[in-house]
């Protein structure tokens, strides 16, 4: 019952999608706004460049963009991707949200989960339950109700956190301003830095990261080498034997890729879950283990789509009537260079990951109903 659920919520959210393309409603070429008027009963979808609700959800809102701006009520859940995504108003319930840049200064009903390259909880954020965060650099200025859990290259702690507070960083700052309910457990190589003033009413204890071992390059090398060659082989085998569904794909990434971001993000949070739901009810587990192994397949086999997209628009400027399988190549290196970089490579692996999904997804059920409009399944 929870896969069909996942999986007819997935199909909806596709179905609505592509509605709204042949409606004219191109959402991922433009502005979507909710004006502060507007009350919008049940569950909100918005893919666009720029995403802004400024009005009423009485329900879920699943968003993606390149700027996500929610300063409305949301009476729900949220779910959004962007490249800058800023929550000033109220959500009722959980928000999860992943971006480069994400600013939470609104009220997070419950709890709150968030990854992006640079994190930070205002001081006029109240977050009433706990929160889990990943990212370079974590400002964590406003207060949370309960416990923490944050990996972060950067974290700072300037307010109340309810409960006990769990960190893998490269370094941690506990200013005056901060109170903390519980314990603080931290894994780092460097003493955390905690200014006078600062209550903790548990114990800080400072954990040391083990080492990497000495073979760990040569080890990483040769995963990634292996990585390339089988990524390359199942791009060429899908220019070469799927050449129609391979240029949809492209084709839905160059029209559509806000969506598909959208829609790729959506399914990486919803299909594990049910999975683990599955598992959790033990009779269910050898149907479990069928999702969880065809999502990963899924998630490998996707990239090929976001990395062909890469070297097509590449190509496109350089030379317009390249092959795909050049594109494809081209786009390869150029992932798997962008994937060595410290710095970056922890938001393009990811982003190439959600955006091939999505797309992949939209291109299936594309196909499934050009089948049953010709009648062959």
């Amino acid at each position: 019952m929870i896969t069909a659920a996942s999986v007819a919520a997935l199909i909806f959210l596709v179905s609505s999608a592509a509605a709204q393309e042949r409606s004219g409603q191109r959402r991922s070429d433009s502005r979507v706004t909710v004006p502060a008027s507007q009350v919008v009963e049940g569950d909100y979808f918005a893919f666009g460049k720029v995403v802004e609700i400024s009005g009423t959800i009485n329900g879920d809102l699943y968003a993606s963009g390149g700027q996500v701006v929610i300063d409305g009520r949301v009476n729900g859940d949220v779910l959004v991707a962007g490249g800058r995504v800023s929550i000033s108003g109220t959500v009722s319930q959980d928000v999860r949200a992943a971006g480069g840049q994400l600013t939470i200064a609104g009220s997070v009903g419950r709890n709150l989960t968030v990854a992006g390259g640079n994190v930070e909880i205002a001081s006029s954020a109240l977050v009433r339950g706990g929160i889990v965060a990943a990212g370079g650099n974590v400002d964590l200025a406003g207060p949370v109700g309960n416990g923490a859990k944050i990996a972060a290259g950067t974290l700072i702690i300037a307010n109340r956190v309810g409960g006990d507070v769990q960190a893998a960083v490269g370094t941690l700052r506990i200013t005056s301003k901060a109170e903390i309910g519980g314990n603080v457990s931290y894994w780092s190589r460097r003493e955390a830095s905690v200014s006078e003033g600062a209550r903790i009413n548990g114990k800080i204890v400072r954990n040391i990261p083990p080492q990497r071992p000495r073979f760990f390059p040569a080890a990483f090398f040769v995963f990634a080498s292996i990585n390339f060659v089988c990524t390359l082989i199942l791009g060429l085998l899908s220019v070469r034997f799927l050449p129609r569904y391979h240029q949809s794909a492209l084709t839905n990434l160059r029209e559509k890729p806000w969506i598909s971001l959208g829609i790729g993000f959506i399914a990486a949070v919803v299909l594990p879950v049910a999975c683990a739901l599955l598992f959790a009810t033990v009779v269910a587990i050898p149907l479990a283990l069928i999702l969880l192994f065809a999502f990963v397949i899924l998630l490998y086999w996707s990239r090929i789509y976001a990395i062909g997209r890469i070297g097509e628009s590449i190509l496109a400027r350089l030379r317009p009537a390249s092959s795909r399988a050049s594109a494809f190549v081209l786009g390869l290196f150029v992932y798997y260079i962008l994937a060595i970089i410290p710095g970056i490579k922890w938001l393009v692996v990811p982003l190439v990951m959600l955006f091939g999904l999505g797309a992949d997804l939209i291109t299936r059920k594309q196909l499934y109903a050009t089948a049953r409009n010709q009648d062959l399944i």
